[in-house]
């Protein structure tokens, strides 16, 4: 019985290889060459940070938020590289999270096929943090999948 199961082990170790091997083929953002191209258009600003973020679509509309912290008095670029998607996802930029009460729309942008790939936006004024929302259409695809954003963030003085 032991050797049976000692035998059982490595078996499913190679189901689970070959499995995650097969699921990371269908991924469909190659990050480091968006994150590249977002960088690069930041310039002049000086890089900060930089977040990818996995848009799922569903059968339902959703909304995935994205809190971005940054620092008063300093002036900022944000850039969203846009090229991966092949739906049209509303971006919409707020000074409070989705849950709050007087919340402010700041600024908006259609990101997908047919709109800028790189899409830069330049804050007046910074806040102490932006909810940046992705508003995912539904899809009636019978299977989900997933996309990305890549959002770069620079600032200068």
């Amino acid at each position: 019985m032991k050797a049976k199961s000692l035998l059982l082990y490595p078996a499913a170790i190679l189901v689970f290889t070959i499995g995650g091997a097969a699921f990371q083929a269908v991924e469909t953002c190659d990050t480091k060459a968006l994150k590249d191209k977002a960088k690069a258009a930041l310039d002049p600003y000086k890089y900060d940070s930089g977040k990818v973020t996995h848009l799922y679509y569903k059968k339902k509309e959703q909304i995935r938020e994205v809190m971005v912290p940054v620092f008063i008095g300093e002036k900022y670029r944000f850039v969203f590289n846009n090229e991966n998607l092949s739906r049209a996802v509303e971006v919409k930029i707020f000074n409070k999270d989705k849950e709050s009460k007087n919340r402010k729309e700041l600024h908006s942008f259609t990101a997908g096929p047919g709109g800028e790939q790189l899409y830069s936006w330049e804050p007046s004024g910074a806040k102490q943090q932006y909810y940046v929302d992705y508003n995912i259409p539904a899809t009636s695809d019978s299977t989900a999948f997933s996309e990305c954003v890549v959002l770069m963030i620079g600032y200068k003085k």
